[in-house]
């Protein structure tokens, strides 16, 4: 609940501060009808009791509420657009999955949330990690679209839930807020935050193929102005040897809440010890008739990774209602895996595939890596008048340090390596490895940048707002990269060294037309950029030479709210198109690439977040891009696909829906299905075999039974996949991962 009750000159307001579970700071005013945000009787009766409302100034007094994104499936503020801003007022498309929906249809990681985000596919890249996220038919790109509480998130390590508030997803480009990156758009994973309250939560889920997860989320109130949280988690599971071995905390301790000055500082931790779920070759180019959770890797198969960072911010209010907004995160990653993929023998079709078919087992090219960012940025809003018109200004600088080193396999496990064959019929067939792979120095890199933005909303008019902004990007890396004498030996006999630097300007403009409180129409237009090879890191040899991609969105939309505000409808039509796309020539092939590429896609976009009726809520978001073309592609024989052909991972239509009812008192029952058209794999990389590798269209339905036993204990049970729908989740051009199976859980939960 983030709203603010109108200002007469004799009014008590109560001005919430952008936190999840909001604090309010009481100011000498007429007083209001109800006090729904949980201020105090005591602090009333002192107000009231003053002798004369017009000359006295009440102290300032805090106030707590325990509403927050745990209680609602709707939102109408983000903190996406750099500080927290009415969802109205941004000319851009925005999604939030608030904690509710993730608790509610027990959404554990970020990959398993964004399934409830329409517009969004999965690649499963080489090396079997589930980071590479596409977002309206572009890459999201993890050195610079993931975010965290609006900074740079840029690692890939595997991502848990059990600290989020909420997910933000913006769509399009948003070169102007955030730098380099952004093209289909960016996602904002918000942290949980301290809150003045005593509230702690303990949650116990047991569920099939030995699931276990154990979150608390512990909220400490310290002082009158201090308090601290903790949330934990351990989640462990064997799910036919697609095994989850992870726990995680993190602390956060606030204090000067709702004053002028209010800190924070926070420790986070993740440690990640999993066997990834195998891979499989496609059969006649399509997902194979497997069933779903079918394991074909072995023991030995590892996903394991650390995840430590320390994180402070400052907020400093102005009298004039200005606010500063400073905030600094530094960690460190560590990563490295092995998966398997599962081949099919020669000769087999799907009209002769059986429980006896033989299936060889390749491991996929190990890889670890090490990485170390650190990120600096302040931001400064304000609202005012100046030349007879409303201002809503918003600016900053931020800073980035990162650094990487990479190593890949060496040795008889390095590459390609057979962990031997296996059947169908015998999943989770219990074989382990005697031997791990062994690691050298394949890579590393550097990378510093600097940006400069700032950004106006102008009234220039009684319904009509102009949006313009500008973001200035300077930024440069530093890559070496080891050869070595053979596959077999750990003796290096070249390293080459590369540099790339350069600077860009991003814009952003926009028209809002908001004839009431409960209507606003847009028409935007942003850019952005993407430095070379930043999907996984900032520069190589191949690229080191070759400028940044640019790309533009222009967008149409409205949202709507209806039913006095209860529930929010969003629709936009958009073209996004990256007009000089990185592609490698027949002259250059395999030293240097050129931006001699051009691709667009166009479509619609709609979501539906609210209460249909006091008892009915609904989270929908559908998205149809009937138009995602290559215009222009490179002559070399590797390029993504010929001029005219559908870009892969971007299925025409996709959809989630998730519909929650209380159907008595102490019971609510939800459902939810989320799917996809066909959708194709990147194609054209790895020859004409797997050219037109595809996953046919899907709809996978959860449903959700939640009795309440009292107020301090409930009771929850889910069943996610309910019909065991076997579907591509993550496709690559040589191989599918099958999503998850059907799954039962039941979680007792504890409030006091």
């Amino acid at each position: 609940m983030h709203q603010k009750l109108n200002k007469y000159p004799l009014a008590l307001a109560i001005e919430t501060i952008d936190f999840p579970h909001e604090i309010a700071l009481i100011k000498r005013r007429q007083p209001p009808s109800s006090f729904s945000a949980g201020l105090s009787i005591s602090a009333f009766m002192l107000a009231a009791s003053a002798s004369s409302w017009a000359q006295t100034t009440l102290p300032e007094v805090t106030v707590t509420t325990d509403r927050s994104s745990k209680e609602t499936l709707q939102t109408n503020q983000t903190s996406i657009g750099k500080g927290t801003q009415d969802i109205r007022d941004i000319p851009q498309s925005i999604t939030v999955m608030t904690e509710k929906l993730m608790d509610e249809a027990k959404l554990t990681t970020l990959k398993e949330a964004l399934h409830y985000t329409s517009g969004i596919t999965f690649a499963a890249a080489e090396n079997g990690t589930d980071q590479d996220i596409r977002l309206r038919g572009f890459p999201v790109a993890t050195t610079g679209d993931l975010l965290l509480d609006g900074m740079r998130d840029p690692s890939q390590y595997d991502r848990d839930a059990f600290n989020y508030d909420r997910i933000e997803v913006m769509r399009g480009s948003a070169s102007m807020l955030f730098g380099r990156g952004s093209t289909g758009g960016v996602i904002n994973q918000v942290s949980k935050k301290s809150f003045l309250d005593d509230h702690n939560e303990i949650d116990t889920t047991l569920g099939t193929g030995r699931y276990f997860r154990l979150t608390g989320d512990f909220n400490i109130r310290t002082g009158n102005d201090s308090a601290l949280r903790m949330n934990v988690m351990r989640n462990t599971a064997d799910n036919k040897g697609a095994e989850i071995n992870k726990y995680g905390i993190a602390p956060t301790f606030s204090w000067g809440i709702g004053h002028r000055d209010e800190f924070s500082v926070g420790l986070f931790y993740l440690n990640v010890d999993n066997v990834p779920m195998s891979g499989i070759r496609y059969l006649n180019g399509t997902v194979p008739d497997i069933k779903p959770g079918n394991f074909y890797g072995t023991k030995s198969d590892y996903q394991r990774g650390e995840a430590t960072y320390l994180s402070a911010s400052h907020k400093h209010r102005f009298d004039d209602g200005g606010q500063l907004h400073s905030q600094i995160r530094s960690g460190r990653f560590n990563r490295s895996q092995w998966s398997t993929t599962a081949s099919f023998a020669k000769g087999t079709t799907p009209e002769n595939l059986n429980g006896a078919t033989v299936l060889t087992r390749s491991g996929l090219a190990p890889r670890k890596d090490s990485y170390t960012g650190t990120y600096l940025q302040s931001d400064y809003s304000n609202k005012y008048n100046a030349f007879g018109v409303k201002h809503e200004l918003i600016g900053g600088v931020d800073a980035a340090y990162e650094k990487a080193d990479r190593f890949g396999g060496w040795g008889g496990v390095g590459t390609n390596y057979n962990k031997g064959n296996t059947t169908v019929g015998t999943p989770n067939d219990g074989r382990s490895l005697p031997v791990e792979p062994m690691y050298r120095d394949i890579s590393n890199y550097s990378f510093k940048s600097f940006g400069l933005y700032v950004q106006d909303l102008v009234q220039i008019a009684p319904d009509w707002k102009l949006l313009g902004g500008i973001r200035f990007d300077s930024f440069k890396g530093d890559f070496d990269q080891i050869a070595y004498l053979n596959a077999t030996t750990n003796m290096s006999n070249k390293t080459t060294s590369t540099s790339l630097s350069d600077s860009m300007f991003s814009y952003r403009t926009g028209v809002l037309y908001q004839p009431s409180a409960t209507s606003s129409y847009h028409l935007s237009y942003g850019t952005s950029f993407n430095t070379s090879a930043d999907t996984y890191q900032y520069v190589t040899q191949q690229t080191a030479n070759t400028p940044p991609e640019k790309s533009r969105n222009i967008e149409l939309g409205a949202k709507l709210d209806w039913m006095d505000g209860n529930l929010s409808t969003r629709g936009a039509l958009f073209q996004t198109e990256k007009y000089n796309e990185r592609t490698t020539d027949s002259d250059f092939a395999g030293d240097a690439y050129t931006l001699s590429g051009k691709r667009h896609s166009r479509g619609m976009e709609i979501d539906i977040v609210g209460k249909l009726t006091p008892k009915t809520e609904v989270y929908f978001s559908y998205t149809n891009i009937w138009d995602a073309s290559i215009d222009k592609a490179g002559s070399a024989a590797n390029a993504q696909a010929s001029v005219g052909k559908r870009v892969g991972l971007t299925p025409k239509q996709s959809a989630a829906l998730w519909l929650s009812y209380q159907a008595m008192p102490k019971l609510r029952v939800a459902g939810g299905v989320h799917g996809a058209s066909e959708n194709f794999a990147l194609s054209g990389q790895t020859g004409a075999a797997y050219a037109n590798a595809r996953a046919p269209g899907y709809a996978v339905a959860d449903l959700m039974l939640e009795y309440t036993i009292d107020p301090r204990w409930t009771a929850q049970l889910n069943v996610n996949n309910a019909f065991n729908r076997r579907y591509g989740d993550q496709l690559y051009p040589g191989f599918v991962v099958l999503g998850a199976p059907r799954t039962f859980l039941l979680t007792v939960a504890t409030r006091f």
